[in-house]
């Protein structure tokens, strides 16, 4: 058994000893090691929720593969191409270098634009094939769906016309695929439908609709090109020709300013050689002077002329005043006119390199028209799929089957979170700390009645009327004493025993925290598993709110003249009348409940239940007492200091826990200390073989039959606990 809880203590409390030495008990196994090996026997224990998930998962995927429709795929495939450079222009580098995967990807999401689809989805011999729209799935069974009177989705399907080329561009969207084959410049186009003549023409279709948008898209940029330099070449030639209109008016003046510097430069050597008033230096700045007067003459009319008039609306601004500044007037137009003549060459220089380079292109794309290959090709097209490819029906198993074990699962790990009973010992002593004096597991009658027949075969002869008055759970009887749950209460017995001196603690109690747990049972078992080592054993009924003994033994509280426990406390009748000595057991007697009391708990306060016990020790070696539930009623906690063994009965899978917990912390508030518990009406089950310190009972076993224990029966050996009378 588990060490209890005062036992640590002692242990934690000795200081000077270095090693001590525990018990190896499943409390010494680390917290984390033991919560998880008990979640994987509760689930475990819970095996027939997973296996239903995995039997409703194959029904799932079954139904699930009846009730939907085959899928045939169809695919055609493009041959992406590197787009050839152009014949006269071999520096020319494409937009997008179509060798790289990125440049494959970009036509795969090219193809599945919306705007490409809706096209598709306009087309006219796509909206007339047959089969186009798929039919709805009637997911509700046949009979249910004709109950309800639905009609049926084929027909349905077949009366339904295409929708908007919007709607059915959508549509298509989720039935189309685009892929690249691995290694390769192939794109597959695949379109998944119902119907496979559909698949294959909407492949086809997608893959031609493709194909003719690039080509469309080709031959509307070679237009835009030629459109463009052929715009680009009139604007070079309009530029040129107005900047040769404008150096043509400046022609005569440029003549005159050509003469002009030319006798300059006489009149600068004649005045070297001769005097001012030299006649043949006269002559010759009267002739400076004309030439002078002739090119402002010219000036004007060039800078006045309409072809240039806007550059000379901004630059005649810093021309100086003709009248007044007449030499400075001179100078000035003379540098103008220069500055004028050098841009407008310019120019016409300039202009003429460009006009002529847009001719040179113009007829560079011309060639390049000729000479440009597609970028893309069929490289073939779909073919009508002879065989469906989904649904899987493998895959579909095996989803539903996994599905139904995950579901099954978290089933059973949220019923395991959720529950609030004690199943085993085990896990009652690692939550709870308790020592478990016994365990017992829940009474089958037909074991116990197994044992009564075979019991009989085997004694034919001997006389007995097996107690037929008893409850049929009183395990001590002819026949029944030998059984597996006989020995359950012998370990009882002998765990009380192990105690402590049994002259000592004589007095042992059971209660329970709720009504229900087989307190009544236990504590008359347990009687006369004590009666049966022949010691002398007194049963006292102080359940005086709900008495049961005298039910177990098939006794008539009304008719017990002498009275019981009530009538001795209330002084009502002597100790040695209220005993009941004719139990069917020579070793036990009992004292009943007597008539219902109305203040239980203040008959049980009185003094004189101290006496009644004192006096029992005395005339007996055994005394048992039955109590009332703690939470239910205070009775217990009254007696419960009287006692020398005090023993909580826990039934299995009935009491929730936060009742045990409330239970314990009572006993420990009132200062009982509590001398084990008694884990009752558990179920073995081979996976928790060793988990409640049991023999298990099961239908046939290594320990034979569930009725009896160890290694059998032990032949024509007496039933040496039977009782006797």
């Amino acid at each position: 058994m588990p060490p209890s809880p005062k036992l640590r203590r002692q242990v934690s409390e000795i200081d000077d000893i270095d090693d001590v030495d525990l018990p190896d008990t499943d409390a010494s196994r680390p917290a984390g090691q033991d919560k998880m090996r008990r979640l994987l026997l509760d689930l475990v224990g819970r095996w027939h929720w997973i296996a239903l998930g995995l039997v409703l998962g194959g029904l799932g995927a079954s139904y699930y593969l009846a009730k939907t429709p085959k899928q045939y795929t169809a695919t055609s495939s493009l041959l992406i191409k590197q787009q050839t450079a152009s014949v006269m222009s071999r520096d020319q580098v494409d937009e997008i270098d179509m060798r790289s995967v990125e440049a494959m990807n970009t036509v795969a999401e090219r193809i599945r634009r919306m705007d490409l689809l809706e096209r598709v989805a306009s087309r006219q011999d796509v909206r007339e094939l047959p089969g186009l729209m798929p039919p709805q799935v009637a997911w509700l069974p046949d009979w249910l769906r004709l109950k309800l009177g639905q009609t049926t989705p084929e027909g349905d399907a077949a009366r339904q016309a295409p929708p908007a080329p919007a709607a059915l561009g959508g549509m298509i969207s989720s039935w189309l695929g685009v892929s690249i084959r691995r290694y390769t410049r192939l794109l597959d186009i695949s379109i998944t439908h119902p119907v496979p003549e559909v698949s294959k023409a909407l492949a086809d279709a997608i893959a031609r609709e493709y194909l003719a948008e690039i080509a469309n898209a080709r031959t509307e940029g070679r237009s835009n090109s030629i459109d463009l330099l052929e715009k680009e070449s009139r604007e070079a030639r309009t530029n040129l020709q107005a900047a040769r209109s404008a150096l043509s008016i400046y022609a005569r003046a440029l003549d005159v300013h050509k003469t002009l510097e030319t006798k300059e430069n006489e009149v600068t050597s004649l005045q070297r050689r001769y005097l001012p008033k030299h006649p043949r230096l006269v002559a010759a700045s009267a002739e400076l002077k004309q030439l002078q007067d002739s090119f402002i003459r010219e000036f004007d009319v060039a800078r006045l002329a309409a072809s240039d008039k806007s550059y000379w609306e901004v630059a005649a601004k810093e021309l100086p005043d003709h009248e007044t500044q007449a030499d400075a007037y001179l100078r000035t137009a003379r540098q103008q006119l220069l500055a004028r003549i050098g841009v407008l060459e310019s120019e016409i220089q300039s202009s003429t390199l460009v006009f002529n380079s847009m001719l040179t292109r113009i007829k560079e794309t011309s060639v390049n028209q000729e000479s440009e290959e597609s970028s893309a090709e069929v490289s073939n097209l779909a073919r009508v799929p002879g065989a469906p490819t989904a649904p899987v029906p493998t895959k579909i198993m095996a989803l539903g089957a996994l599905g139904g074990v995950a579901g099954g699962l978290l089933l059973a790990l949220l019923l395991t979170r959720i529950d609030n009973k004690y199943h085993t010992v085990s896990q009652f002593v690692g939550e709870t700390g308790v020592t478990v004096l016994s365990a017992v597991a829940e009474l089958k009658l037909y074991h116990l009645d197994a044992a009564v027949q075979q019991y009989r075969k085997r004694n034919p002869k001997e006389a007995g009327d097996f107690h037929k008055e008893w409850n049929p759970r009183l395990i001590f009887r002819l026949g029944t004493s030998t059984t597996s749950y006989a020995e359950m209460y012998r370990v009882l017995r002998a765990s009380i025993t192990l105690l402590g001196d049994e002259t000592k603690r004589k007095i042992t109690l059971f209660t329970s925290a709720l009504p229900g747990e087989g307190k009544s049972l236990t504590s008359a078992n347990f009687a006369l598993a004590a009666a049966g080592q022949g010691r002398k054993t007194l049963l006292i009924d102080l359940d005086l709110r709900k008495p049961s003994i005298h039910k177990l033994f098939g006794l008539i509280r009304e008719q017990q003249t002498q009275g019981g426990i009530t009538e001795c406390l209330a002084n009502l009748a002597p100790f040695d009348q209220v005993i009941c000595r004719d139990t069917g057991h020579d070793n036990l007697h009992l004292i009943l409940s007597g008539k219902r009391a109305p203040n239980p708990g203040e008959l049980l306060g009185t003094g004189r239940l101290s006496d009644v016990l004192a006096r029992a020790c005395r005339d007996y070696d055994v005394v048992v007492l039955d109590t009332a539930p703690i939470l239910a009623v205070p009775d217990t906690r009254t007696v419960a200091p009287l006692a020398d063994n005090v023993c909580l009965v826990v039934q299995a899978e009935y009491v929730p826990k936060g009742a045990v917990r409330r239970t314990l912390d009572i006993l420990e508030e009132d200062g009982t200390s509590l001398s084990g518990v008694v884990f009752n009406g558990f179920k073995e089950r081979r996976r928790l073989m060793g988990e409640n310190y049991s023999y298990g009972y099961y239908k046939t076993s290594r320990y034979g039959r569930a009725y009896r224990y160890n290694y059998g029966t032990y032949g024509s050996e007496p039933d040496k606990d039977a009782p006797t009378s």
